[in-house]
């Protein structure tokens, strides 16, 4: 089709290359396995609603269209679903770029596309009509989408390598899709890669209220020092304590220093006694931050690092922040050789699991937002209740939902006051082990 010199030759192109095209054998098949996989990876709790499924060529068309006029908007929209080929989208970042104008900054976007190594096979397929025909559509490189991504306002925060099968075939699929499919080297070979993307930051952003959850069982000597030394950010900032059946004064002074210190906002809530996970969650019912933030009542982390987690979360920088304490130097006695033994031990498995670099799993300090807290308690579910310590349904939770994770190097300082509740360090490593297991399994291979 020829056009004038002066018209801009995009205008005549449709949205999508496949728009029109003849079904073949295997879309519908595909189709449901990446609907599937889609759904196995958006939290239970968002709405129906507040998400927007692409499964056609003909959805994304009429989406393009939508969102071109300024008086459609997309501000309650939270998951924007592409079951179709990225590849097929005539202008990719035009899309991009106008999806982010129309959604919310907490927005996230599931796409798929095909694996460029294998090409050759697609049209060979394509030619005995087992997979469309894509004269236009190209297959790209994972840079290529990140450079797709990052030029439109989005980034990349997760991807899966999911599929060899383009449909599902009892038994042999388990063996392929489920487990081969994650091993190392095998996985550049599948046939796709579905991504989870996020909005990037920029610009200026505006002050949120914080909640620092401290869980503390026999703390007496460490609570004026965390009162007197939090420091103030945020809009708005409150300390709430989950006393954890303490048998010392512990509960007392944080009753006294309620009274004596109005201005710091203390808030005291009473645990179970079934450990820090279970004492978190006590906390999480009374939290009313926008920000939370798990800060361990040892000060083996110090309350002071903990403006630099949420100048982080707040700039958007990462949806999920945890600390490091071994990155820095350590600190004379701060802690024990076999337990940096361990902590080694398991950043790599945890490396493995979740495909990011993670050099401590075991930090007590966590920072996430209060919104995403439901995804956690998921994650709780599937690892069944394992993890005494609820570090790693964080973790995992944050990874398997697609938010962006980000470690936050931290000094690591000598308990002064009390004593440590880590004691059994072959039973506590028994049952990380275990939690181990059951990521490995739930998070990896069957997910």
């Amino acid at each position: 089709m020829k056009w004038s010199i002066l018209d801009n030759p995009k205008n005549s192109k449709k949205p999508t290359i496949q728009l029109g095209a003849k079904e073949s054998f295997f879309t519908s098949y595909w189709r449901k396995r990446i609907i599937n996989f889609y759904r196995s990876i958006i939290p239970s709790h968002i709405e129906k609603n507040k998400q927007i499924w692409l499964n056609t060529p003909k959805e994304v068309s009429k989406l393009i269209e939508k969102i071109k006029s300024p008086n459609n908007s997309l501000s309650t929209i939270e998951y924007i679903c592409i079951v179709d080929n990225l590849a097929d989208i005539y202008d990719i970042i035009d899309f991009f770029s106008r999806l982010r104008a129309k959604l919310p900054n907490h927005a996230k976007i599931l796409y798929s596309n095909y694996n460029w190594v294998w090409s050759p096979i697609f049209k060979i397929a394509a030619f005995l009509g087992l997979s469309r025909r894509r004269p236009l559509s190209n297959f790209y490189r994972d840079s290529d989408l990140d450079c797709f991504m990052e030029m439109s306002g989005w980034e990349n925060v997760k991807k899966t390598r999911r599929y060899f099968l383009p449909c599902e075939i009892p038994l042999l699929g388990t063996l392929f899709d489920n487990f081969l499919i994650r091993l190392p080297l095998l996985h550049n070979f599948s046939l796709n890669s579905i991504f989870i993307a996020r909005k990037s930051s920029e610009g200026a952003h505006k002050e949120h209220s914080v909640t620092v959850l401290v869980p503390c069982k026999n703390e007496q000597d460490n609570i004026l020092a965390i009162i007197k030394r939090m420091p103030s950010f945020g809009k708005y900032l409150e300390i709430l304590f989950i006393n954890d059946k303490s048998s010392d004064k512990t509960e007392n002074n944080i009753l006294q220093y309620q009274k004596e210190f109005p201005e710091k906002n203390i808030i005291l809530v009473q645990g179970q006694g079934l450990g820090k996970g279970e004492a978190v969650r006590e906390g999480m019912k009374k939290a009313s931050g926008d920000i939370c933030m798990i800060l361990d009542a040892d000060l083996t982390v110090i309350p002071e690092d903990l403006f630099q987690f949420y100048n982080s979360l707040n700039s958007r920088r990462a949806d999920f922040i945890h600390g490091t304490r071994l990155i820095y130097s350590q600190e004379n006695n701060a802690m024990r050789f076999a337990n940096i033994l361990g902590n080694i031990g398991f950043s790599i498995v945890f490396t493995y699991i979740l495909e990011q670099r993670t050099t401590d799993t075991l930090c007590g300090t966590k920072v996430y937002w209060r919104k995403d807290w439901a995804i956690f308690e998921e994650m709780k579910s599937i690892l069944k209740n394992s993890d005494l310590w609820g570090d790693y349904n964080l973790i995992f939770g944050a990874s398997r939902y697609g938010l962006k994770i980000a470690q936050l190097p931290v000094r690591y300082f000598e308990r002064l006051e009390g004593l440590t509740k880590m004691n059994n360090r072959i039973k506590n490593g028994l049952i990380m082990l275990r939690v181990a297991w059951h990521a490995l399994w739930k998070v990896k291979f069957i997910s």
